[in-house]
């Protein structure tokens, strides 16, 4: 876009530019044959501020016209040939001004269709600028999204954070409930060695009673018969003592 702007700029610096020279160098041109026109016939007066063409028109009738006046006379027939000349060089300038013409209307030409391949470039252009802005729009949208994300997975990050310190705080009171665990099972562990002693000592105990109580029945069958056999001892202790103390009487 920029290069083609340039180059349009710079072509119709140049189109102006020629067009400007040509243009001084017509108005020379006219210049100098209204002053050799004037030279040729210094009676021959007309205003300034015409039109050159209306001029030439003008000044060539009324140098006729002087002629007719003066006619016959050798200056007459000199001007006659200057006019000519004159004519001939007016005929000259005006075909190099239309070829100065024609070069300067091709030269638009070649404008005009530079300003159209600009406008048709122009216009390429113009959809891609809306395209890259749909584009450019949706990424901002993209974008926008992806902050929205990443603000999100920050928020996230902070519970993260906040659970692994939660995390490590539970993990060190595991760890020291393990410890604790550790040390309730040596004394569970002591205390169940314990109580399985005491449980060996009671089941011997228990063993012990369980005998005693089994001889017991037989020792007291024997106290009975031994009490029973005491009691007859004494019993015929007492006949015999008492039989003594009949005889004595």
């Amino acid at each position: 876009m920029e290069a083609l702007a340039s180059t349009e700029k710079l072509l119709q610096e140049k189109v102006n530019k020629t067009a400007k020279e040509k243009q001084q160098h017509l108005e020379a041109a006219e210049v100098e044959t209204r002053q050799l026109l004037q030279k040729l016939f210094p009676k021959v007066s007309l205003p300034s501020n015409m039109s050159h063409s209306e001029w030439i028109c003008g000044f060539e009738k009324m140098a006729k016209e002087y002629l007719r006046e003066a006619s016959g006379s050798e200056d007459v027939k000199a001007m006659e040939q200057k006019l000519k000349e004159a004519e001939e060089m007016h005929i000259l300038l005006q075909l190099e001004c239309e070829k100065y013409k024609s070069v300067l209307a091709e030269t638009e030409g070649i404008l005009q269709r530079l300003q159209r391949s600009v406008e048709e470039e122009e216009s390429k252009w113009k959809i891609k600028v809306e395209e890259s802005q749909k584009e450019l729009k949706q990424m901002r949208s993209v974008v926008t999204s992806l902050q929205h994300e990443v603000e999100r997975l920050k928020e996230e990050n902070k519970e993260v954070e906040t659970l692994k310190k939660e995390r490590e705080h539970l993990e060190s009171e595991l760890e020291k409930a393990e410890i604790e665990r550790s040390t309730y099972v040596s004394e569970v562990r002591e205390l169940k060695t314990q109580l399985n002693e005491t449980l060996s000592k009671l089941k011997v105990d228990q063993n012990e009673r369980e005998k005693v109580a089994g001889d017991l029945p037989k020792a007291q069958e024997s106290l009975a018969a031994l009490e029973r056999e005491i009691g007859k001892v004494f019993g015929d202790a007492n006949v015999i003592e008492n039989s003594d103390v009949c005889t004595d009487s």
